[in-house]
Order: structure tokens, then sequence, then C-alpha cells
């Protein structure tokens, strides 16, 4: 994971607005350097994990190892 030569394993972010209003995840795969974003109506760890299952489902399996 740490030399980056298999794809799939991902590192993911929070990004809280001003005032905790808005929140963004992030994703970003650690071989290919791909970048996902998802948007998430409150920084609640539930509603983190439906957006970033959400946003992962689209990919192909070789991608979604971690």
């Amino acid at each position: 994971v740490q030399e980056r030569k298999i794809p799939g394993h991902w590192e993911a972010d929070l990004i809280k607005g001003k005032d905790n209003k808005s929140s963004i995840a992030t994703l970003i795969e650690r071989n290919t350097r791909l970048c996902i974003l998802a948007t998430l109506p409150d920084a609640k760890a539930e509603s983190v994990r439906k957006a970033l299952t959400e946003a992962l489902k689209y990919l192909p399996a070789e991608l979604r190892k971690s």
C-alpha cells in the first residue's frame, strides 16, 4: 500500500465548511490518484458511510480493496 503499486487502496478525509454547515467526504485512490468527492447532509458517521458506499459502488471490483 505504501509504495502505491497496487490499485484499489483508498485514503479518505472529511472537509467541513464554515461553522460546520457543510461537509464533503474525499476519497483518493493511492495508485491512480483518482479523486472522488461526496457531498454530505451532515458529518455523522452514518451519512459518511452511506455516501462513500454509494460513490464506490460504480467502480470496478479491482479498485475496491480498502
